[in-house]
């Protein structure tokens, strides 16, 4: 019970995390919040202060800074529409921003050094045994910088592993710093065929450690942050392309249990879990989707391009058809959600 009660917790505070930045970009830029509120259905407790109405509801999942004017039918000069576009451009995209902020942050204080040494181990070759696929002419040299591995990013070691899985079969293009100089590998074969000490087979590359310094705990913080945001695009590709099915995903529901599973094992694996979760509403949140943050984003820029706004009602139109739909899919979730903690239970 005390990790579910931990998961929702934490779910809930990524909403609120997500509702403030609206919330504190409207306040400072002169815009009237009306209300902000955490939750959805029954309200539990309200009050109004300084022209905003807070309100705590039942259900800890949901949220919303609602301005004086969104819809552009206000008079006030402190509405929404009134404010200048930039103004209204970070307003909108503040939310998701302060998602990528917390799950950066998190990270910050989670990453902590993987190597023997007490550094971190990073993607720079120490050393190429003699008798890897990987050595030779043409091959990995120690020195070298993983930049890419068959056109994946390498941002950290552990992205090694993830570009091997990748490819279709061991010999792979590879580019690397060399010297000072970016130096493509056309094919480098990267196959364990060699014995390790505990039976496993071994690729026969050696990974520099370099020290924790601060400047590098903020860049690994930064690399696992950006890391996290690949693998929402990389599954949003897989989604859209048919390699996953809708009947896969989760809602609040799921990935409550999920966390909560988490928060069994392991607390630096909850608030890993926390931080990816905050970036995923931050990724997806700037979708440019119709009733997401990203959608009302894509008006704003299009106002840029026509130097005047849509038609209010038009975008309201647009914003209430995405609406419904997302509300339906949010239902379907849940509802695959509930059905397979049954059918497990």
């Amino acid at each position: 019970m005390l990790q579910i009660i931990l998961a929702i917790a934490a779910f809930g505070m990524l909403i609120i995390v997500h509702e403030f930045g609206h919330f504190i970009t409207a306040k400072r830029g002169g815009v009237q919040v009306n209300e902000f509120w955490v939750g959805m259905g029954p309200t539990l407790l309200k009050k109004e202060y300084h022209g905003t109405l807070y309100r705590l509801n039942l259900l800890p999942f949901g949220g919303a800074c609602v301005m004086e004017g969104e819809d552009g039918e206000s008079e006030s000069e402190h509405a929404f529409a009134k404010a200048k576009l930039p103004r209204r451009i970070l307003i909108v995209a503040a939310g998701a921003l302060m998602n990528f902020l917390v799950g950066f942050l998190i990270f910050l204080a989670i990453v902590q050094p993987n190597g023997a040494n007490g550094g971190y181990i990073i993607s720079t070759v120490e050393s190429v045994d003699p008798a890897s696929t990987a050595a030779g002419a043409g091959g990995l040299q120690a020195g070298d910088v993983i930049l890419k591995i068959d056109g994946y990013r390498i941002l950290q070691r552990q992205d090694i592993s993830t570009a091997l899985a990748r490819g279709a079969d061991t010999v792979y293009e590879v580019v690397v710093r060399r010297d000072g100089t970016r130096v493509t590998l056309p094919g480098v074969r990267l196959e364990a065929t060699l014995d390790g000490a505990d039976g496993r087979k071994l690729i026969g590359l050696n990974f520099a450690e370099q020290p924790a310094t601060l400047a590098l705990r903020v860049s690994m913080a930064v690399r696992t942050s950006v890391n996290c945001a690949r693998l929402v695009w990389s599954s949003l590709g897989q989604l859209i392309t048919g390699q996953v099915g809708v009947d896969q995903l989760s809602g609040p529901v799921g990935v409550a249990e999920v966390m909560a599973d988490t928060a069994k094992y392991s607390m630096r694996s909850f608030f890993h879990l926390v931080a990816f979760i905050s970036i995923n509403l931050g990724v997806m949140n700037l979708l440019p989707l119709p009733a997401l943050d990203g959608g009302r984003l894509a008006f704003l820029l299009l106002e840029g391009v026509r130097r005047k706004p849509v038609p209010p009602k038009y975008e309201g139109y647009v914003h209430a058809a995405g609406m419904l739909l997302l509300l339906a899919l949010m239902v379907y979730v849940t509802g695959q959600d509930i059905l397979r903690i049954i059918t497990r239970g």
